[in-house]
Order: C-alpha cells, then sequence, then structure tokens
C-alpha cells in the first residue's frame, strides 16, 4: 500500500510531470502524468494514501554534509580576527571553547541543524572535539542534539582529540 504521492513533481530524467509514490519511506514507483491529469491511478485508488502536490516544482534528493562542526559553529563573534591565517583562527576557537557549556552548544548546534534542513540537508557528519578544554560537554551536547532532530536528519558523530592528547602527555 502507498503511504505518500508527492503529485506533479518535476524531475531531471522525465519530460512530463511525474506522480512519485512513496512506500515503507522507499520509492515503489515514479509515474508519468498527462498534462491534463494530475492524479494518478494509485491516487485514485488509495485515498487512504497522504498526498503532496509539488505543483511542478523540481523533486530532488537531499543533500548530505560530510564535514562540518556543529561543536564551533556560529562563533566568529567571540574570536578577534586580525591576521587572518590558519594559526590566529586556531587559537581564537582555543580561547573560545574554554566558556562553552553544554546548554551553548546545544542552542549552536540547533540553530545550524535548523538552517540546514531548511535548505534540503538530510544528513551531515559532524566533528566534535573532545580535549582538556570540552572535556566531553561539547560531545554530550551534540549527541542531545543529534537525538533532538533524529525525526529529520541523520547526524553522524566523528570525536577527537583535536588538541591536547599529544601536547598534554610527557
Amino acid at each position: 500500500m502507498t503511504d505518500l504521492i508527492i503529485q506533479n513533481a518535476h524531475l531531471a530524467t522525465h519530460k512530463t510531470l511525474v506522480n512519485i509514490l512513496i512506500t515503507d519511506q522507499h520509492i515503489a514507483r515514479i509515474e508519468e502524468i498527462a498534462d491534463d491529469n494530475a492524479n494518478s491511478q494509485d491516487s485514485q485508488s488509495n485515498p487512504a494514501a497522504a498526498s503532496y502536490d509539488a505543483q511542478g516544482n523540481f523533486v530532488c534528493g537531499g543533500f548530505y554534509d560530510s564535514h562540518i562542526h556543529l561543536d564551533k559553529a556560529c562563533i566568529l563573534d567571540r574570536c578577534t580576527i586580525e591576521q587572518e591565517n590558519l594559526e590566529e583562527a586556531v587559537e581564537e576557537t582555543g580561547k573560545a571553547k574554554e566558556a562553552f557549556t553544554e546548554a551553548d552548544v546545544y542552542a549552536r548546534a540547533s540553530r545550524v541543524i535548523e538552517i540546514a534542513r531548511k535548505k534540503g540537508t538530510v544528513g551531515l557528519r559532524t566533528f566534535v572535539e573532545t580535549d582538556q578544554k570540552t572535556e566531553l560537554r561539547s560531545f554530550e551536547s551534540i549527541k542531545r542534539a543529534r537525538d533532538t532532530y533524529a525525526f529529520a536528519i541523520d547526524i553522524e558523530i566523528c570525536a577527537f582529540a583535536q588538541s591536547g592528547l599529544t601536547r598534554a602527555c610527557p
């Protein structure tokens, strides 16, 4: 049984508008439709299926961001930028990390996730620093954000010791 029908969709691979039939979260069938008939046979015989009218708009798969740092997102206002080089960026970020709280990291990460969702991102891989400055605060915050938004976006967390482990050990 079809769960969702996306009607009147424009796909790059088809010359006419199509209806996309979704079953169990997968595309079950794509039906080309005549210009004068926007309803598929399945939508007429399956009134229980939810439907969405794409109104001739382009439909494509979602985006996947493979490299983002949600723990350090939206901190530019906390950094002094003068030299505009990597060394300065690392130093300024290190200073800002000292003030990170779980609530702060969660709020900033959530803001970026909301923006990503609205732009069509369906998955992202975030790198999260675990070091002496942040301990596990950032990691715990990002796990919480991942769980909060699990209904809408897949978030893969890569925890790493960006600084600290190799420098802190004698």
